[in-house]
């Protein structure tokens, strides 16, 4: 079944002009759609404004970004089912991209392998890859959290992903139930052992 283009429409709607994300994380969602479905799957998301040259430390629109996500539901679900478990591996590759790049700093030294102190680093993290939206970090005991999203437009199963890779990236099994407030607005629910 294709991805829901009526949320992806939705999604878009609430975009602004100048909310952007990184090309780090379009390059690292095209390399996971070609590496899972073939190249075959690459030129089906690769289209339109997808189609041009993307240089990772420039910033494009976040409505592309969906646009992207969407197209790599609809290229992968042959192979992987549900556009949430694609929107959900999308999310543990750039976090796992990340977490050996640019974003090592994060994991790191501000992390120090305490998923508590990462997952409060998360305003600050999502602050260099996007121009969009508010993240808070609220610590509910000492192994779980609530960071909460407003405004940011991306489907929840991708940032379900991303928490997941990140606590994986630290060595730890955990939880993350997303409970959506609204199409920009997300609490997420993280616990570890």
């Amino acid at each position: 079944m294709p991805s829901n283009k009526t949320e992806l429409a939705a999604r878009i709607a609430v975009t602004r002009p100048n909310d952007g994300v990184r090309g780090l994380f379009f390059r690292v969602v095209f390399d996971m759609v070609e590496k899972v479905g073939g190249p075959q799957a690459l030129r089906q998301v690769r289209v339109g404004a997808l189609a041009r040259d993307i240089n990772d430390l420039r910033t494009y629109p976040a409505s592309d970004y969906l646009t992207m996500l969407y197209s790599a539901a609809d290229a992968l679900e042959h192979k992987m089912g549900h556009e949430d478990v694609v929107f959900n591996a999308c999310g543990r590759a750039c976090v796992q991209s990340f977490s050996k790049g640019p974003g090592q700093v994060v994991f790191g030294i501000l992390g120090k392998g305490d998923p508590q102190r990462l997952f409060a680093q998360t305003r600050v993290a999502f602050s260099t890859v996007v121009t969009y939206g508010k993240r808070e970090h609220r610590p509910a005991g000492p192994k779980a959290c609530i960071i909460t999203y407003r405004g940011d437009m991306q489907p929840p199963a991708y940032h379900v992903g991303i928490f997941e890779g990140a606590m994986e990236a630290l060595g730890f099994k955990g939880t993350v139930t997303a409970q959506r407030i609204d199409i920009e607005s997300v609490d997420y629910e993280i616990t570890w052992e």
